[in-house]
């Protein structure tokens, strides 16, 4: 640790205002989710600005997805675009701030009380989509990084922030960060967590499911088999697998009422009203619980399949079929007391008086990139609520974005200053 004055000399060099307008900004840039160059141009424009040296690159989608770790993609892309800003020499520490630019789609637009890109501040809250997952956070490593610098403070080793994209859909920009050669003794992914210190993440593995019937006229309905009905009996299974998966308790997520869920979010089934469907297709996500390896997963959740065809005749004959595909998030856990987490604990109970709760993340992320192929050590923490994130007038408290910038910086000082 260093000296409190360093620490605070570091933190006055942090230009808080400067910090909004920067998440304003990048709001203000639509980036829905492999679309995002546009962004990273301006990303990389403010590193610049901030005095870091810059790497810009265009990832090899082609090669990146015949890799056999690829963590998957549901949204077709031909270009990957990403920013990594370094600020100091390769030494006796290192620390990499990670947060991503691309967004979901904004959906209904008529819904929204402003435009989705306005960025304009009302009582308090920032609003736009992004402005919670996760651009003010990117704007917060940014702001840390410009801090460290402007500062002078000499550093005993290097900070990376990592401006990625494709995290929305399976990873791709963390992916190709680790596959570039980043590495770091530990990272802070800056994702929404109310300034929670997450060191543990379940996974969530996305699949298609599809079941087949025997068509008929509605009219004789009992000449066919639905579909419609097959698919209870395999879902009735399915809801008894998430229940076996989520015996598996962890204090980090003991206040979820079921933290590893199990969700359809999409169904399609039939062709024409008046007859019995002949075909259902579902896709949706099969949360991971941590300790448990992604293939293990995968596996009981093929024997559940199995069990429920065996008590059906017609699914006995005509087994469901399940394809893996999209975003495939591992589960993650790290030690919350390695050096650089100490840090940022250190820097809150500064901040706030108080030390940051701990807890466990429901919901997959870049984390796991980090911790899997980059050999990084990472823990998520960062201003805003995840409830916030992909809703309707998504929003972020400024008050938040302040302080989550003032922990950060100070982390990052108390951990790298030499």
């Amino acid at each position: 640790m260093i000296s409190e004055p360093a620490v605070r000399k570091t933190v006055e060099a942090l230009d808080l205002d400067a910090c909004v307008r920067l998440a304003q900004d990048l709001i203000r840039v639509p980036s829905v989710t492999g679309d995002e160059r546009a962004v990273q141009d301006l990303v990389a424009l403010m590193l610049e600005e901030a005095g870091l040296e810059v790497d810009r690159f265009d990832a090899d989608v082609s090669r990146l997805k015949a890799h056999p770790r690829f963590p998957g993609m549901e949204v077709p892309r031909t270009e990957a675009v990403l920013v990594a800003g370094i600020l100091g020499q390769k030494g006796e520490r290192s620390l990499i701030l990670n947060g991503h630019v691309d967004v979901v789609p904004p959906g209904d637009r008529q819904a929204w009380h402003a435009s989705p890109w306005s960025a304009h501040i009302q009582a308090g809250r920032l609003y736009g989509r992004g402005a919670c997952d996760m651009k003010s956070g990117v704007a917060v490593a940014i702001a840390a990084a410009a801090a460290l610098k402007k500062s002078g403070l000499p550093l005993r080793g290097r900070l990376i922030v990592e401006s990625v994209v494709g995290e929305e859909d399976g990873g791709i920009g963390s992916f190709a960060m680790a596959d570039r050669g980043y590495r770091a003794d530990a990272a802070y992914v800056l994702e929404p967590t109310r300034l929670r210190v997450i060191p543990a993440q379940a996974g969530a593995l996305t699949f298609r499911l599809r079941i087949r019937g025997r068509a008929a006229h509605a009219s004789v309905r009992y000449d066919g088999i639905s579909a419609i009905e097959k698919y209870e009996v395999v879902e009735a299974r399915l809801r008894q697998l998430e229940a076996a998966i989520n015996q598996q308790r962890h204090p980090l997520f003991s206040h979820y009422p079921v933290p590893y869920a199990l969700s359809i979010g999409r169904l399609r089934a039939g062709s024409w009203s008046a007859s019995v469907p002949d075909q259902l297709e579902c896709e949706g996500r099969l949360g991971v619980p941590v300790g448990m390896a992604s293939a293990e997963a995968r596996r009981q959740f093929a024997a559940a399949l199995a069990d429920a065809a065996q008590r059906d005749p017609w699914l006995a004959d005509h087994p469901p079929q399940v394809e893996w595909y999209g975003g495939q998030f591992d589960a993650v856990e790290v030690d919350p007391d390695l050096p650089a987490f100490a840090a940022l604990r250190a820097a809150h109970l500064d901040i706030f008086g108080v030390t940051p709760e701990l807890e466990g993340a429901p919901y997959g992320s870049d984390m796991r990139l980090l911790a899997h192929e980059a050999e990084t050590p990472a823990v998520l923490y960062g201003p805003g609520d995840i409830r916030q994130a992909h809703a309707t007038d998504e929003w972020i408290a400024v008050d938040e974005i302040v302080q989550a910038a003032r922990v950060v910086t100070a982390a990052a000082a108390r951990y790298l200053a030499a």
